[in-house]
């Protein structure tokens, strides 16, 4: 096994707009902590694995094939073969292709130099490689993560962060997934030079707390695990099946959406990961494969009813998007609802990809997937441990369980950010097991 890793910094420049939540005035006015893209090349002499994290809300397939086939051009690796997913901050540039009529400038900008930036680090990566072995282990966390959908006494359903009473709340409306996945990476003196750290929750601590542009939570766990190994330590986040988990305790109205309490969530998950390194079993001799698959999702159809509310709430209001913290507005939905009026697709074609790392396996998915449905993929995948890795390649939106969509409540509301019908779930559940099959048993995968 060789490996090789590094990482540049990503941040925009101030002024560019943050994505992750809806306000009138989102430029940012300042950085916190720097953004970075952290790569991480595993090859084991016949298949090779790149796995790229960026510190952005998502990653679209109109600038991700560009990043995917400059990496291809400049270093052979296949698209296939190349991992790239977002950490979801929601403190990060408005590279969101929906609440929008189109690119700010800035982010036109951004994402030419991010995708310039990308590329040559791909090459830095590839081209300073050294002997490695690599552990993989699994720890546990259930104190950092909610379901954010809440089922109350009189049988409606609400979310989270609306300042429930909890003398009123039934229970959650559905699971998280409190596994903490660690892939360490070691040179050939066993000294940790990169960890892949993946978990299930919603970067969304601060959305764009002061203005400032940040990293969230996955800032305090990077610097705790540099301070452990050193500042010269590659580390990555991946993201889980986080569409319906949320920091927000509802038993802890005093909770806050600071800078300190997302360095209470990420220096507590740093130390799950340093528990579990010392656990790890290095080898230097995992079988590494990877495949692809396309896949058409069935898209929700806009009603002309639809249309015509949406017309007269955006008129009532003027025309003005007011901005919220948490969820988004009416109007903004309403906007949506316009835009997606004119797209006559039935179908959205995406991408779903998988890659085995000896008897392990990540399975990436474009989307923000119900912890339920993860869980069900992870339950039914033939390999020892599966990670979902959301946010990865491309972004579709959320997809919820079709149960949800009898529930109610935000992730079903249509938009670009979710525009499937409510089988989507179950047939990518479907899609996910059937690909991660054939890459075990070495199919062809139709």
């Amino acid at each position: 096994m060789k490996a090789g890793c590094c990482k540049i910094d990503i941040t925009p420049q101030t002024g560019t707009p943050i994505g992750g939540n809806i306000r009138q005035d989102n430029r940012s006015k300042g950085v916190h902590d720097p953004l970075y893209a952290n790569f991480l090349y595993l090859n084991d002499g016949r298949h090779a694995l790149l796995f790229i994290g960026l510190d952005l809300i998502g990653i679209f397939a109109s600038f991700g094939k560009l990043i995917k086939e400059g990496i291809r051009e400049r270093t052979g690796i296949l698209p296939e073969s190349i991992i790239l997913f977002a950490t979801h901050t929601h403190s990060g540039p408005d590279v969101m292709e929906a609440f929008k009529d189109e690119y700010d400038p800035l982010v036109i900008t951004y994402i030419e130099e991010l995708t310039r930036k990308v590329i040559e680090g791909a090459v830095l990566c590839t081209d300073n490689v050294w002997e490695a072995a690599v552990g993989i282990g699994k720890g546990y966390e259930d104190a950092l993560s909610f379901n954010r959908r809440i089922m109350m006494q009189d049988g409606t359903l609400r979310m989270n962060w609306e300042g429930l009473d909890p003398s009123q709340v039934k229970s959650a409306a559905g699971p998280i997934d409190p596994d903490v996945f660690v892939i360490s990476v070691a040179d050939e003196r066993r000294a940790i030079r990169s960890i892949l750290v993946h978990f299930t929750l919603h970067t969304a601590v601060l959305v764009g707390k002061d203005g400032l542009i940040s990293r969230d939570y996955v800032h305090s766990l990077t610097e705790r695990l540099e301070h452990r190994f050193g500042r010269d330590t590659v580390v990555l986040f991946a993201n889980g099946a986080e569409g319906d988990i949320n920091h927000i305790d509802i038993s802890n109205p005093g909770q806050a959406r600071d800078f300190g309490e997302a360095e209470r969530i990420g220096s507590r998950l740093a130390g799950r990961v340093l528990d579990v390194l010392p656990t790890l079993k290095y080898s230097a001799a995992l079988r590494l494969k990877s495949v692809s698959k396309p896949v058409l999702l069935p898209k929700r159809r806009i009603t002309e009813e639809q249309v015509r509310h949406a017309l007269q709430l955006l008129e009532n209001a003027g025309w003005s998007i007011p901005s919220l913290l948490d969820g988004v507005p009416d109007e903004a939905y309403a906007k949506e609802i316009l835009i997606l009026s004119q797209h006559k697709a039935e179908f959205l074609q995406t991408e779903l990809q998988a890659v085995q790392i000896g008897d392990h396996a990540l399975l990436s998915l474009p989307c923000e997937l119900f912890a339920e449905l993860g869980l069900a993929i992870k339950e039914r995948s033939p390999y020892l441990h599966t990670l979902i890795v959301g946010m990865a390649n491309d972004y579709i939106g959320y997809v919820p369980t079709e149960r949800a969509f009898e529930e109610g409540g935000y992730e079903i509301k249509t938009a670009r950010t979710s525009q499937l019908t409510p089988q989507a779930g179950e047939l990518i559940v479907r899609e996910s097991i059937g690909l991660l099959n054939g890459l075990k048993g070495g199919e062809s995968i139709p």
